[in-house]
């Protein structure tokens, strides 16, 4: 997290904060915590006083693209690459419900090798389709080794639930995991419940970031050679030429709660 006297920012994976926390560093007077870290992993429960408590969102194609291509480079030290290659059997990690058997058996009997091919090459559209349909597709959420895999939900992206960690707090998003509500009663639930009440988009970063800067009086620094995710604002045919006519349709179907909320446009039809 980023710490300022009025101010905090939860950092969603591939979402631009790598830039955000570099150009933070130029401040004495804020706080950087453990990357990526949300409330309930700092337990400060004060920050939530604060005037602006900020979130950092992406496109959804090109936040899967993205997780998907680091996950290529960084291998192990990407959480969702481990998640899908390794067997995820520790007690710590299960949760009883009606899921539970027929993840215990995925996990057993999935194939690791097979799963490892998806991260060979971050050039291949074949290896990202096969990576978005695992990812998307209900029946394949048991090969995933997180809480991801216990949600009963079959409409729920693996984008929107990553930002509902990052945004809410865990007694809210546990409704994930509860059959007792339909789905989109349980989004429209945790979605007034969120603890962040303002949204940097990747996609105008820099400029979202300045004009909350000039707003609250902070002195802009330098923000020449600041290393920091590179997101397009309009989408070349190559670049959405890289999804499935069919995965794309996947994603603005478990995403569509991202797509509407920050009025991203649905790009399959």
């Amino acid at each position: 997290m980023i710490i300022g006297k009025n101010f905090f920012i939860a950092e969603m994976p591939k979402a631009g904060s790598t830039f955000i926390r570099n150009y933070f560093k130029q401040y004495k007077d804020i706080e950087l915590t453990i990357q990526h870290e949300t409330i309930n992993q700092n337990n400060r429960l004060e920050l939530l006083e604060m005037d602006h408590r900020i979130g950092l969102i992406r496109n959804p194609y090109s936040w899967y693209l993205s997780i998907w291509r680091w996950s290529c480079f960084m291998k192990k030290k990407s959480p969702l690459y481990s998640d899908l290659i390794s067997k995820r059997l520790k007690l710590k990690r299960l949760r009883l419900n009606k899921r539970l058997i027929g993840y215990i058996f995925n996990q057993i009997t999935k194939d690791t090798n097979s799963l490892k091919s998806l991260f060979e090459d971050p050039s291949s559209k074949v290896n990202f389709n096969k990576f978005l349909k695992i990812i998307l597709n209900f029946k394949y959420r048991n090969t995933i080794g997180s809480d991801y895999s216990f949600i009963p939900h079959k409409n729920i992206g693996y984008m929107t639930f990553s930002f509902f960690l990052q945004n809410a707090m865990r007694k809210d998003y546990q409704m994930l995991f509860d059959t007792s509500f339909k789905f989109s009663k349980i989004i429209k639930l945790i979605d007034k419940r969120l603890y962040t009440n303002l949204f940097f988009k990747t996609e105008y970063l820099e400029n979202d970031l300045k004009k909350f800067l000039i707003k609250n009086k902070y002195k802009i620094k330098n923000f020449k050679n600041l290393k920091k995710n590179q997101s397009p604002d309009k989408f070349q045919d190559s670049y959405i030429n890289f999804f499935s006519k069919d995965n794309m349709k996947l994603i603005e179907l478990k995403d569509s709660y991202i797509f509407k909320k920050f009025k991203y446009k649905k790009l399959s039809k």
